[in-house]
């Protein structure tokens, strides 16, 4: 019988394979942490946010590239940056981006010399970074390591044939990443742990019966282990220390570009229990304690996907509950969960930014292609709503999914110019993810190779669609003037058209406006509106 190797001061790290730059600490890792050193393990984290991406920026000179990486509303053409509503000095604000991760991941390992390495919270566009990591921990075989997230619970068939994975979960990590550790700290066999698949010193892989769903009352995250300017959040004209929250798990609706629905299915296919679930009142004013004790914030970013997206009862006592606190707030939700009542009760207790996603202005293609069944003229109505009562609110934009054409994204311009009320625009390059309807649409069409992963949203489409569907370049074209066509008069579309092409004309013109667009919208040029921000 193997001797069972008691190890004192058991050390864990936990990395966080992250696009450049894209600010808010992750809400999983900070629960982690909780989880872990309740364990009473060592714990440290190596996080990639503030370190330069890999990729080049299209379209770009190279002194904008740092600037653009480190803007939370990055865009590979700048049209995110045209509908900021404000500007801010990013090096200023969090210092000179990083560009030796391996090397500096190496001297983590080293420094830190854990027995166990938990690569976290991984997304499709995050992976390529996690095979360097992975690579590199390689290194060090004497280290186990587990690797989870998003990506993980979508492809874990693609994933575990990587040669450098040990072990990958399924799903959620609460319990798992416990029980993961407490194996290794006890010299015990890795490759039985539900919710995980696993290799033995053969690779032979071990798919292990799936976990149920935990209960999301019952740990507080603890955000120790980010750097203080993780903390720091530019929104609306200020420098803010946000902390996010999350008050329930999961999405009710489903989307056909977002893999959350793929989430409530497989939950229910392994029969896992209800993945869509709400925290209790009495939990988010320990948790919000709890953080206000800790880290003195003054903004709370919550992460659910549709924060109103619940009964007009939940929202009434939400704003009870947090009218204590008053703290100036951001969230997410959709327009046909806008509701008068619901934004008064919450404006009182501090709502002070939303985000909404409009995605698409032609009603049939959303209805039938994205499974969004709101008609254009609630959409409008809704948005007078936001206007009435002045609720500062962002609006996002996805360009180039399947089936699209120049003229559907017309559609999507001329009901941005009735909707009004928004100050900010995302505009994004649709981004065929694992676990979402329209990647699988994309296949079926012969428009995506399935082997192929999806690109960020910042970089150009690897769908190739025929004519008179969009292409790659068109899509970046219209992405750089999306907001020009949206603010201007028709009269300028021909110069707005010329400016989708990236060459010396296209560019010129395409400043040219951007210097109209500065100066009609804020009265000033876009160089005079720079660096202005307060703390």
């Amino acid at each position: 019988m193997k001797k069972i190797i008691k190890r004192k001061n058991f050390k864990v790290l936990i990395v966080y394979p992250n696009l450049s730059m894209m600010l808010t600490p992750s809400y999983a890792i900070g629960l982690w942490t909780t989880i872990l050193k309740d364990q009473k393990y060592d714990v440290d984290l190596f996080d990639c946010t503030p370190y330069m991406p890999t990729y080049e920026f299209v379209g770009q000179k190279e002194e904008e590239k740092i600037a653009d990486a480190m803007d939370e509303s990055a865009s590979a053409t700048r049209a995110n940056k045209l509908m900021a509503s404000r500007k801010y000095d990013p090096i200023k604000l969090f210092g000179q981006p990083k560009t030796d991760l391996l090397g500096d991941f190496r001297a983590k390992v080293e420094e830190f010399d854990p027995h166990a390495v938990i690569i976290s919270t991984l997304v499709e566009d995050t992976w390529p970074q996690a095979q360097d990591l992975l690579r590199t921990l390689a290194e060090y075989p004497e280290i186990k390591s587990i690797i989870g997230g998003v990506f993980p619970t979508m492809a874990p068939e693609e994933m575990i044939i990587d040669p450098n994975i040990q072990c990958l979960a399924e799903g959620e990590g609460e319990e798992t990443i416990v029980e993961f550790c407490e194996a290794v700290r006890c010299g015990y066999s890795t490759t039985n742990i539900k919710g995980t698949r696993a290799k033995d010193s053969r690779g032979f892989v071990y798919n292990n019966d799936p976990r149920a769903l935990i209960n999301i009352n019952n740990v507080i995250p603890d955000f120790s282990l980010f750097d203080e300017k993780r903390f720091l959040r530019p929104l609306g004209a200020k420098i803010w220390k946000a902390m996010p929250i999350e008050t329930y798990r999961g999405c009710p609706y489903k989307c056909a570009f977002c893999n959350s629905p793929k989430q409530v299915l497989l939950a229910k296919e392994k029969k896992q229990g209800l993945y869509t679930r709400r925290k209790t009142m009495d939990t988010l004013r320990r948790e919000l304690e709890a953080m206000v004790d800790r880290y003195d914030p003054n903004f709370l970013y919550i992460n659910d996907d549709a924060f109103m997206a619940r009964p007009k009862k939940e929202i009434k006592e939400f704003a009870e509950m947090y009218k204590d606190f008053k703290m100036p707030f951001w969230c997410q939700t959709r327009f046909e969960d806008i509701d008068e009542d619901k934004l008064k009760w919450l404006q009182d207790v501090g709502l002070y930014r939303m985000s909404f996603g409009l995605e698409h202005g032609n009603e049939e293609f959303r209805k039938k292609k994205l499974f969004r069944n709101i008609s254009n003229e609630k959409i409008v109505e809704k948005a007078k709503i936001l206007g009435d009562f002045q609720v500062p609110y962002s609006m996002n934009i996805i360009i180039g999914m399947p089936y699209e054409t120049r003229d559907l994204i017309f559609d999507t311009i001329d009901l941005a110019k009735k909707v009004k009320t928004f100050d900010s625009l995302a505009v994004n390059i649709f981004a065929p993810y694992r676990g979402t309807v329209l990647r699988q649409n994309a296949i079926d069409e012969g428009w995506l190779d399935p082997e192929l992963q999806a690109t960020s949203f910042i970089e150009k489409s690897i769908l190739r669609m025929p004519e008179p569907y969009l292409q790659p370049d068109e899509m970046l074209g219209l992405q750089r003037v999306f907001p020009l066509y949206v603010t201007m008069d028709e009269s300028l579309y021909p110069d707005i058209k010329r400016a989708e092409v990236f060459d010396e004309e296209g560019n010129q013109i395409f400043d040219k406006l951007s210097e109209k667009y500065y100066i009609d919208k804020y009265g000033t040029s876009e160089a005079e509106r720079m660096l202005t921000y307060a703390g």
